[in-house]
């Protein structure tokens, strides 16, 4: 089984199909006799509510809305870091040194801000605009490279994604419609259990009871593994995620 970081990497309907996935293979090997009942109908349960959060977010206008603009600040937060890293090499001494400031500034932010979530981008991105704001050198050097408007694009697309999310938050509350996005790591906590559950009874299995079950899953997780480094290398991200699975004894 994939552990519970590496389901994080998957997209939200992969999420979904891994999930719904090992519980249909528990399912199959009769979780009353591997005392997992419990927990596969909690993760029953938790595949259904993902997926009915997951129609509810693809049929919202707010989610439509709020994609658009997610993709228009990471399109200048990128744009911005790749505008700094250009000038740091510029022949003129004054944009080279002011290119070099902005890029170490944005840079103790992260590499990777455009791939953050959607409440931790919000953040990095409200302090990187009051950084331009308040500190002399910064708002001076945005100037040199002459990159002011930049940064204007970037702090109001920045407050109209942030208005609009809050304007989807009160229309779920008001609906009592919950997000996929507040529902995953509930779902991801019932994964978690069933995860344990399992690698506690091997542990104790001397009879090989789990070796079905066991290898069906790593299987199942194997495939999900590739997808992920696959979808690392093509980021280049730092490394491979571990194949982490439990192994029947």
């Amino acid at each position: 089984m994939l552990t519970t970081n590496n389901v994080t990497r998957l997209s939200k309907e992969e999420v979904i199909e891994y999930l719904r996935s090992t519980k249909d293979i528990c399912v199959q090997n009769d979780p009353v006799a591997l005392q997992i009942q419990k927990q596969v109908a909690d993760l029953d349960a938790a595949v259904a509510q993902l997926d009915d959060a997951l129609i509810y977010d693809r049929k919202s206008d707010f989610t439509q809305e709020l994609e658009k603009l997610d993709i228009t600040r990471d399109n200048a937060i990128n744009g911005m870091r790749y505008g700094f890293l250009m000038n740091s090499y510029h022949q003129d001494t004054e944009k080279k040194e002011a290119g070099q400031l902005l890029l170490d500034h944005i840079d103790t932010y992260g590499s990777g801000i455009a791939r953050l979530n959607y409440e931790a981008q919000s953040t990095v991105m409200v302090n990187i605009i009051e950084d331009y704001e308040t500190e002399p050198k910064l708002k001076m050097a945005l100037e040199t490279v002459a990159m002011t408007d930049w940064a204007t694009i970037l702090k109001e697309t920045n407050t109209s994604f942030r208005t609009k999310y809050q304007e989807r938050i009160t229309i779920e509350s008001a609906a009592e419609k919950q997000s996929y996005t507040t529902i995953k790591p509930q779902a991801l906590a019932v994964y978690e259990k069933l995860y344990k559950r399992i690698g506690a009874l091997t542990e104790l299995d001397e009879n090989n009871t789990y070796n079905t079950v066991n290898n069906e899953l790593n299987t199942l997780s194997k495939r999900y593994q590739q997808i992920i480094n696959t979808r690392i290398n093509n980021n280049q991200d730092d490394g491979e995620v571990p194949n982490e699975t439990i192994v029947a004894n």
